[in-house]
């Protein structure tokens, strides 16, 4: 199917659209200016940002405030398109919305460790607003500038309101501060992740080139090898002391095909991965 996009202005805002496109699909991005709500309809995403990864399927809803982004959406057996409802919050479009009746929770709170992504806990009433604004989405017309308006400030309230004492009225508070992360941290959190070395150049806020240039003052070692070293490492571990199928070890060591990482473990080790489980089978 070809990707469709539909989008819902409030004056020069965007305010929320909802984007349906085929699997795979991968994309890194930068909410520089802007803190957005997402609602999975249909498909399978894994998203990271430089200290995270979140699972996301249907029905998840997710608050994202200022930093770089990585989504891997994922092709599944069922799924034969992707769709998500997004609202695109900037503080000029709150502003405009608010003006003087502006919300406690949208103040900053100086909250260091909150993070750039939190998953909302599902309720009836946030499914029942989806699946209401859903109705509202395949008849357009109905979404006039005052419904958009409304509609937007009616998610704010649900979502701050339905979790008071926990970590969403947090980071509404502090949805546009950014997050410094420190090197290595970003590379142990992701070592074992299906990440792209442009993908961990992007998380960590630097060029490629840059990235190259860090790592190897760092670890003495360029990314690649580094990185492929660890894994192997990890993979042979797993292939002694447990049961899992080799299959299984090639994704959970960030190899996202099995046939690259039996290449490149039998070049590591001069042993096929097999050749490994059956000499700890046989040492047992």
């Amino acid at each position: 199917m070809e990707p469709k996009l539909e989008t819902y202005p409030l004056q020069d805002w965007r305010v929320f659209g909802r984007n349906t496109f085929p699997p795979p699909f991968k994309v890194a991005f930068t909410l520089a200016q802007e803190a957005r709500v997402v609602h999975v309809v249909q498909g399978q995403s894994e998203l990271y940002t430089a200290n995270q990864r979140v699972t996301l399927g249907p029905g998840d809803t997710l608050i994202m405030k200022v930093d770089n982004f990585v989504n891997s959406w994922q092709k599944g057996e069922e799924d034969r398109y992707c769709q998500v409802i997004v609202f695109e919050l900037s503080a000029p479009l709150l502003h405009h919305l608010y003006g003087q009746q502006w919300p406690s929770w949208f103040s900053p709170q100086g909250h260091a460790s909150i993070q750039a992504m939190e998953k909302v806990e599902a309720s009836p009433v946030l499914n029942g607003y989806f699946t209401q604004l859903c109705t509202y989405l395949d008849h357009p017309g109905t979404l006039t500038e005052d419904m958009i308006a409304l509609k937007a400030k009616e998610l704010v309230s649900l979502l701050a309101q339905a979790q008071l004492g926990g970590v969403v009225p947090k980071i509404f508070g502090d949805l546009f501060t950014t997050r410094d992360y420190e090197f290595e941290s970003v590379i142990q959190q992701h070592l074992y992740e299906p990440l792209s070395l442009e993908d961990l150049a992007f998380l960590t806020g630097l060029s490629l080139s840059s990235f190259k240039r860090k790592f190897a003052a760092r670890y003495g070692s360029s990314p690649t090898k580094y990185m492929i070293t660890k894994r192997l490492e990890k993979a042979h571990l797993l292939l002694e002391t447990s049961a899992m199928r080799i299959t299984e070890i090639a994704y959970a060591c960030g190899f996202s095909e099995v046939g690259h990482f039996s290449k490149t473990f039998r070049s590591h080790y001069q042993l096929a991965p097999t050749e490994v489980r059956k000499r700890s089978d046989a040492s047992e």
